[in-house]
């Protein structure tokens, strides 16, 4: 015999699946999450934005000079496996 599903009621279940107090964590996660980048922005002085670095004034010289370190880092730990 086929079990016949209950007859439709006026009133459906709307609510929050995890509970409030669920909800009320994460939403004070996102606000903490969201503080801390605005004050690492604001006190690193990181530009917001997706400007290219190479096109903004003075960080290209700052990339040349990082490449160059990198390159003689590597060439040190070459020159150091070799002896």
């Amino acid at each position: 015999m086929i079990n016949k599903p209950p007859p439709p009621t006026d009133q459906t279940p709307v609510g929050n699946i995890f509970g409030w107090r669920v909800s009320l964590i994460g939403l004070v996660l996102i606000v903490a999450l969201a503080a801390l980048a605005a004050y690492r922005h604001y006190s690193l002085s990181v530009p917001v934005g997706f400007d290219d670095p190479l096109e903004q004034e003075g960080s290209k010289e700052y990339h040349q000079e990082k490449a160059a370190r990198e390159r003689a880092a590597q060439d040190s730990i070459r020159s150091k496996r070799q002896q």
